[in-house]
């Protein structure tokens, strides 16, 4: 199938266009999710970004598979991205879990609160941005003269990332707002609000630093664990239609939990790598 452009007749092939229009998808779920959050419908709000990150999976999924790339389409991934997994969670944070309202006639929260509230949510917001453009503007880099002909160990197929990548940050930045969404999370375990706002920052510093991430992309499987990966797949998916925000907020807990493996397993690579490298 083709489509014409122009006046030129000029036509591209419309397979072309999938990974550009899933990107499109993806960043509209972020308005929707920004729509839903002024409106205070939380569940909706929370379920356009995870529908947002499952497009965002796909466009790459897409890109690759059909062999297809372009600076448009980098770019506007980056503003999609910005806008669902910078903008979207900022606001549903600041407007559900981190302003600070007296209840039933309180006296006026504290300024300290207040600050490190407007503090936090511009944090996560303007990290997101500066990840983002520090990796379309890794996209326009030139290869150094002198460069190797076949990519080191570590960069094949990238088993890390450098720092929290977007996505995820939202999804971790997120679940305070997953336990709360959640019937199955008592009352009592609600986080105070300084607190989320304190994790909300550390999440955003997470995203602009040097930290070493695992690429799901580069994570390799053996044999062995295929079956039982695919049993804790159809576990997941069972315990999602039951209770799908504490699930997701496992998933986001569990990601934090393998930062340190990630550390490790990057210094070992590391070091084999200046090991195996001839002076």
């Amino acid at each position: 199938m083709f489509i014409r452009v122009g006046d030129h007749k000029k036509t591209v092939p419309a397979l072309v266009l999938v990974p550009n229009l899933l990107t499109t998808l993806a960043l509209c779920c972020g308005l929707a999710s920004l729509h839903f959050a002024l409106l205070k419908d939380w569940d909706k709000a929370l379920a356009a970004i995870v529908l947002s990150g499952i497009f965002d999976v796909l466009d790459g999924a897409a890109a690759r598979l059909l062999r297809v790339s372009s600076r448009f389409g980098a770019v506007l991934d980056s503003l999609s991205d910005f806008l669902a997994f910078g903008v979207a969670p900022a606001l549903i944070l600041q407007q559900w879990l981190l302003v600070p309202t007296p209840a039933n006639g309180a006296e006026k929260p504290a300024k300290w609160l207040v600050t490190l509230t407007l503090v936090a949510v511009m944090t996560f917001a303007v990290c997101a941005a500066l990840r983002l453009a520090r990796f379309t503007s890794a996209l326009d880099k030139p290869a150094p003269p002198h460069a190797p002909a076949s990519p080191s160990p570590l960069k094949k197929p990238s088993m890390f990332f450098v720092g929290m990548p977007t996505p995820a940050g939202a999804g971790v930045a997120l679940i305070p707002a997953f336990l709360l969404a959640s019937d199955e999370v008592p009352q009592v375990l609600q986080v105070p609000q300084w607190a989320i706002a304190a994790w909300t920052i550390v999440v955003g510093l997470l995203m602009v630093s040097r930290v070493p991430m695992f690429a799901l992309k580069g994570v390799r499987v053996s044999r062995r664990s295929t079956a039982p990966l695919l049993v804790v797949v159809v576990v997941l998916a069972a315990l999602m239609l039951r209770e799908p925000w504490l699930v997701l907020a496992g998933i986001a807990v569990f990601y934090v939990l393998t930062i340190p493996w990630a550390v490790l397993l990057h210094r070992r690579a590391k070091k084999r790598e200046s090991a195996t490298t001839p002076l």
